[in-house]
């Protein structure tokens, strides 16, 4: 729906893949079809990640950073 608020977790890896060049090499049209792609994969492949940003610590460094790169990363390179 038009009026579906992000959950903050969802917001963080908007924000994450935004500002790690994620979104650098696509088109405009398709940066809204990444994001809603990127947060289904994010649900489905890596509850675990979204859950630890809701429960533990919205800011993404050290480790976590290494674990929300690579399952982003693992979404973007099939991203078509």
């Amino acid at each position: 729906p038009q009026y579906s608020p992000l959950t903050n977790a969802e917001i963080v890896i908007v924000i994450f893949a935004g500002t790690n060049g994620y979104l650098d090499n696509l088109a405009l049209g398709d940066v809204a079809r990444f994001e809603k792609e990127l947060l289904a994969h994010m649900h489905s492949k890596h509850a675990d990640i979204m859950q630890w940003i809701t429960d533990e610590d919205p800011k993404i460094k050290g480790d976590a950073a290494d674990k929300v790169k690579a399952a982003i990363g693992d979404f973007a390179k099939d991203f078509a």
